[in-house]
C-alpha cells in the first residue's frame, strides 16, 4: 500500500499539471503552414530517413523508398525527392533549396510571385506570410495546366538570414488525392531542419 504525504501529493499535482501543459502544447504545435491546409496529421509517411544536402546546411527526413537526388553550384544547395514508384498523377515532387542571396519578402517579390504564376498561366489559391522554422517566410499555392495534367504548385520561401534563403516547390500533377499529398509534403517541409 502506498502512503502519500502532503509533499509527495503536492510534487505529483504539480508534475500532472507540468504533464498535461506539454501534452497540450504539443498538440497545437502546428506550423501556421500546416494550419492554414485542412490536413490530418496521421496521414503521413512512414519509415523515414534523414538527408542532408551536400554542404550540409539543412536536413530533410523523406520516405526511404522514394529516389532523392542531391544538386549544388555556387548558388544553392538542394535535394529533389520524389516516389518514383508512382505515377507522375499519383505522386508528389518536393525540391528544397538553400539559396545564397538575399530576399526580402515584401509587395514587390510577392508581386515577383503572382506575375510568375500569371505567366505561367497558374491560378493564384492562397498566399500568406507566415513563421515557418521560426524564420519569415511567404507561399504561394497556386493551380493550372502543365502539359495534359492538372497541376498545383507549391512555392514556400523562408528567410534564413541576411545572405541566404530556402526556396522549397510541391509539384502536384494530376487530380488525384491533390489535398493527401499536399499534406503529405507539408508534414515533410515541416520536419526540415535548418543548420
Amino acid at each position: 500500500m502506498l502512503i502519500l504525504n502532503k509533499n509527495t501529493s503536492d510534487f505529483m499535482r504539480y508534475f500532472y499539471i507540468l504533464f498535461l501543459t506539454i501534452i497540450c502544447y504539443s498538440c497545437t504545435s502546428s506550423s501556421e503552414l500546416k494550419k492554414d491546409f485542412p490536413c490530418d496529421s496521421s496521414n503521413s509517411f512512414q519509415s523515414l530517413k534523414e538527408v542532408n544536402d551536400i554542404r550540409s546546411l539543412f536536413t530533410m527526413s523523406l520516405p526511404k523508398t522514394w529516389k532523392v537526388n542531391l544538386y549544388y553550384d555556387n548558388s544553392l544547395s538542394s535535394i529533389y525527392a520524389a516516389d518514383t514508384t508512382l505515377n507522375l498523377t499519383k505522386t508528389t515532387l518536393l525540391d528544397a533549396s538553400i539559396i545564397h542571396s538575399p530576399i526580402n519578402l515584401d509587395k514587390t517579390f510577392k508581386e515577383k510571385i503572382t506575375n510568375d504564376n500569371k505567366r505561367m498561366e497558374l491560378e493564384e489559391l492562397k498566399t500568406k506570410n507566415i513563421q515557418l522554422f521560426d524564420k519569415p517566410t511567404y507561399y504561394s499555392l497556386a493551380k493550372g495546366k502543365k502539359g495534359k495534367f492538372t497541376y498545383h504548385i507549391l512555392n514556400v520561401f523562408t528567410k534564413v538570414n541576411s545572405d541566404n534563403f530556402m526556396h522549397i516547390k510541391t509539384e502536384i500533377y494530376g487530380d488525384s488525392l491533390v489535398n493527401d499529398r499536399l499534406c503529405n509534403a507539408i508534414n515533410l517541409i515541416e520536419k526540415i531542419q535548418v543548420k
